[in-house]
């Protein structure tokens, strides 16, 4: 029995139990972690991924070329927003869009990180009307890698979850756009993973949240420093890899790391 299963056994017997009161932060983040690699898959696949992990159901919405992943157990509903997929033509183009656009809640957004939360908004809206009108409403939590890191991020400003977990995040909108997020926000940094520095930061793009940083050995350090940079940078050529910063964006990397880390914690 996994760790969430056991957690969803402690459940039954106290009918009222919430996964934000039960499991530690490092616990949460494996979670958001392996569900956010999850919305990679096709939707056969996820959906059994999602109840291997021990929820109820796992469902993938998409809507021109945008996806997200929404898995539910008893109390709880997560939406996992899929990353950039190199091979389909609608992210790239989205990540291409560094234009800004003004957020629906106020501030300036990357308008194409912004497009990709719209196509799939209204679908996300209908599963959250509907958890409102339940009798026990079910916590919500946002979550994503990548392009989907930002799109969880735009969306934690239309709706405000319990937690809001991004992986390898790039910088997704301006100082006032930051400043319409209320809810946690652990924002997880790999190294010298390469999407996290864009767009820059002179264009007028900001982060948000509560860092997280693993450094080269896949440890929690305090903040980035450039002696870990560049030593990871000459780890990953001895290795024949030659794009650390692509090669440090991978969603396992994240995974393996917070897997590692919640077993400690």
């Amino acid at each position: 029995m996994n760790k969430l299963q056991q957690l969803k056994s402690n459940w039954r017997k106290k009918k009222m139990s919430r996964m934000k009161d039960d499991m530690t932060l490092w616990e949460r983040a494996e979670i958001a972690a392996k569900l956010s690699a999850i919305a990679y898959m096709n939707p056969k696949p996820a959906d059994a991924a999602c109840k291997k992990l021990g929820f109820a159901s796992g469902k993938i919405i998409s809507r021109d070329g945008a996806e997200v992943l929404i898995a539910k157990d008893r109390n709880d509903m997560w939406f996992a927003f899929r990353g950039t997929e190199p091979a389909k033509l609608n992210d790239v183009l989205a990540d291409l869009k560094v234009i800004k656009n003004t957020a629906k809640a106020g501030g300036k957004v990357h308008g194409g990180f912004q497009e990709e939360v719209d196509d799939v908004w209204m679908d996300i809206v209908k599963e959250l009307d509907h958890n409102d009108q339940l009798k026990v409403r079910k916590d919500v939590y946002f979550t994503g890698h990548s392009l989907g890191a930002a799109m969880a991020t735009i969306a934690t400003t239309r709706y405000t979850p319990e937690e809001l977990f991004t992986f390898g995040s790039p910088r997704v909108g301006g100082k006032h756009f930051t400043k319409n997020i209320k809810s946690p926000h652990y924002r997880f940094m790999n190294n010298n993973d390469i999407v996290c520095r864009i767009p820059p930061a002179w264009l007028g793009f900001r982060h948000h949240g509560e860092m997280i940083y693993f450094n080269r050995f896949g440890d929690k350090q305090l903040k980035p420093t450039w002696a870990d940079a560049f030593y990871g940078i000459i780890n990953s050529w001895k290795r024949w890899k030659f794009f650390d910063g692509v090669v440090d964006h991978g969603m396992p990397n994240y995974v393996q790391a917070i897997k590692r880390l919640a077993k400690v914690k």
